[in-house]
């Protein structure tokens, strides 16, 4: 059975363009992982990235959106769950569009480094880096 996560958008950087990452973007392409980002992880790359290097950030959409990981729209649902975690977890609107998303498609963790994730963590776990090679490595 595959481990459900979504992807904070921090880690889809490291995944897609970090050799780091390698044992992570392996674990996804062999089906060990079910991955998922929301569609805002699109305007936070094109954003964070293209203050940088905009092409560098155009490549990096190019690439998640050919890969397996799997890219959620938002609807109804994810909006007014999202909606619920700002007011009741104050978490910032795209990481509780981040949150939602991985809430209504049944995710199990979120693979992230941000504290404010923790907050909601009976309802998505936060899972770091090293975390989840140890998951990994039980599948």
């Amino acid at each position: 059975m595959a481990l459900r996560i979504i992807l904070d958008t921090m880690y889809v950087i490291g995944i897609i363009s970090d050799k780091k990452y390698l044992p992570i973007a392996q674990a996804i392409d062999d089906g060990k992982i079910d991955s998922m980002v929301s569609v805002i992880t699109i305007t936070e790359l094109i954003k964070v990235l293209g203050m940088v290097d905009r092409k560098k950030a155009i490549k990096t959409v190019s690439q998640l959106k050919s890969s397996k990981i799997d890219i959620k729209v938002l609807g109804l649902p994810i909006a007014e769950k999202a909606g619920y975690l700002r007011l009741k977890y104050d978490i910032p609107t795209a990481d509780s569009l981040i949150g939602a998303t991985g809430i209504i498609h049944k995710a199990s963790h979120i693979l992230t480094n941000d504290a404010h994730f923790n907050s909601i963590k009976s309802l998505i776990k936060p899972i770091n880096y090293s975390q989840v090679l140890k998951l990994i490595k039980k599948l």
